[in-house]
């Protein structure tokens, strides 16, 4: 019996040093699996990686754990044979209780360094709160809209959902969050079976390599933390209405979110990776090495290691004082007459997947009508 703790928790710490703290826990068989990390705001302190396994028998823990430096100018482990005795702990003794939505957590490494902080659970499976435009409510109103784009080519990218769901990536959805494992198991795995399809080796030191074997991973239907974005409004709001499903068509819109990337990528350092790092939203454009699809859908990708990534752009943008972030609600029941003028548009399964796939998913479309993919 799970007990609630497997899940994203995070927060500001205060004790010996200050900070923020993030904590990600998985549920596997009878105990939680994850990984502890403490990042320092004092410039150039080593950041904290300690690995957690224990027992899924109630809302809360003790456990003393081994802890490993983090270089605070890249995300990767630092040997510890580099740092001089004494600089860095060796192992820490955390203490955690649930209270809700909160885990209070304090610690003690055996140097003597304390801290406390309240993390807060994820909210990503609660609906969303973002306040969609209220003046976007049909194809007209939604062209109105994105004309901004003409005037400011590739500023703003776009994505497209059947319905109004938080953001959030595909493997933060399969309900893990400890992005070391799967960074460390998963991965390798698969690697070798893609590498053997496509004759692409993907060196992984490379961070184009990486970048494109992820996005070609993500395009395939495989489980990654990057989200699908595109250049194009159109695109998205293609990938929006043909992945909507017909028996919620009366009662649940599409949406669309449209995503201020320039104005992001300046106010925000863009990391691409996702072990080892603070919490982040960045955008990459993989290159498209495998992947006949990254073109003709105009395509892009976020990459996150975050569950909840809507708080973490609405907290932001309360912070900067701007918003990044739009959304338009579409309704779903004019669904067949969007994908018509989509086809008009030449933007259709037959364009949007280059391949068998998209022919038989063109005609499928022409000979029975629209139907989820």
């Amino acid at each position: 019996m799970g007990t609630g703790l497997a899940a994203q928790w995070i927060g500001f710490f205060a004790g010996t040093n200050n900070g923020l703290a993030m904590l990600d826990l998985d549920e596997v068989g009878d105990h939680l699996i994850g990984g502890a990390y403490a990042y320092e705001d004092a410039p150039n302190s080593l950041h904290s990686y300690a690995p957690i396994k224990i027992k899924n028998d109630s809302d809360g823990f003790k456990a003393t754990v081994p802890v490993y430096p983090i270089d605070p100018r890249r995300p990767k482990l630092v040997n510890a044979a580099d740092i001089p005795a004494g600089a860095f702990s060796n192992e820490v003794t955390i203490e955690a209780q649930r209270d809700g939505e909160t885990l209070n957590v304090s610690w003690e490494s055996d140097l003597g360094t304390k801290g406390r902080a309240e993390l807060i659970r994820s909210q990503a499976t609660k609906p969303s709160q973002i306040e969609p435009a209220r003046d976007v409510f049909d194809w007209a109103s939604f062209q109105s809209a994105v004309e901004e784009c003409l005037t400011q080519p590739r500023r703003f990218v776009f994505r497209g959902q059947s319905a109004p769901w938080r953001l959030r990536t595909a493997f933060h959805r399969t309900a893990r969050k400890d992005l070391a494992r799967y960074w460390h198991e998963d991965i390798p795995r698969v690697r070798g079976a893609v590498v053997g399809k496509t004759g692409h080796r993907f060196r992984f030191e490379e961070p184009e390599d990486m970048g494109a074997f992820m996005h070609l991973l993500q395009h395939h239907g495989y489980p990654t933390p990057l989200l699908d974005w595109t250049y194009s409004p159109f695109v998205a709001a293609f990938f929006a209405y043909s992945s909507a499903r017909p028996e919620v068509e009366a009662v649940e819109p599409v949406r669309i979110f449209m995503f201020d990337a320039l104005e992001w990528q300046k106010d925000f350092n863009q990391i691409h990776s996702v072990t080892y790092c603070r919490p982040h939203f960045s955008l990459i454009e993989p290159l498209a090495l495998g992947n006949e699809r990254a073109i003709p859908q105009q395509s892009l990708a976020s990459v996150t290691n975050l569950d909840d990534v809507e708080t973490y752009i609405r907290f932001n943008e309360q912070r900067q004082q701007k918003n990044y972030l739009r959304v338009f609600d579409l309704p779903a029941k004019s669904r067949h007459e969007m994908l018509a003028r989509l086809s008009l548009m030449g933007i259709s399964p037959g364009s949007m997947f280059p391949g068998l796939e998209g022919v038989c998913r063109e005609f499928r479309e022409r000979n029975f009508g629209p139907r989820p993919w």
